[in-house]
């Protein structure tokens, strides 16, 4: 009894360990697509100085990012570097664009190839993501998140820097 309690309790973590790693976050009834093109300062035109600092220190790649019909859903991807491995991250946010506020619901990382288990980056990624002033414009939208260099990179007090998208357009 004891050793088919056992088993079946590996099976169910060998599962969830599968689980875990099977692949990005998709969004349901996914409609536009956009690319990150830059980190950008207050104005949500002029490009940041350089990578942000805790960017850099992680090799943060911001990737996609793709929108449901509402305009409310987010898709955002990135990879970033965590114990010398390349880490997959991708993130729902509820965008809510009458309140111009935007709040991390959903995310997960994992390395494609293992070795690492990708949390200090992710733990990051989700701090910074949490919850955000945001600003659509057409055809481009930006997310600022807390960035402890932003007046090095932007000037004055800036506190934020945005995440910046342009839409491509529909996905097929």
């Amino acid at each position: 009894m004891t050793k088919s309690v056992l088993v079946s309790l590996m099976m169910v973590l060998s599962f969830n360990a599968a689980q875990a790693n099977d692949g990005d976050l998709t969004l349901p009834g996914e409609r536009w697509l956009a690319k990150f093109t830059a980190f950008v300062c207050e104005d949500g035109n002029t490009p940041t100085a350089s990578v942000p600092a805790e960017f850099a220190a992680y090799n943060v790649a911001f990737g996609k990012a793709s929108t449901d019909y509402s305009l409310d859903n987010l898709l955002v991807k990135a990879t970033f570097e965590q114990d010398g491995v390349t880490c997959s991250y991708s993130s729902i946010i509820f965008a809510d664009n009458a309140a111009k506020t935007a709040k991390l619901v959903q995310s997960k990382a994992y390395a494609p190839n293992g070795g690492s288990d990708c949390a200090q980056g992710k733990a990051f990624l989700d701090g910074v993501l949490n919850f955000n002033n945001y600003k659509y414009l057409h055809g481009r939208a930006a997310i600022y998140v807390p960035a402890s260099d932003a007046a090095l990179q932007c000037g004055g007090s800036a506190t934020t820097v945005g995440l910046h998208f342009q839409v491509l357009g529909r996905v097929q």
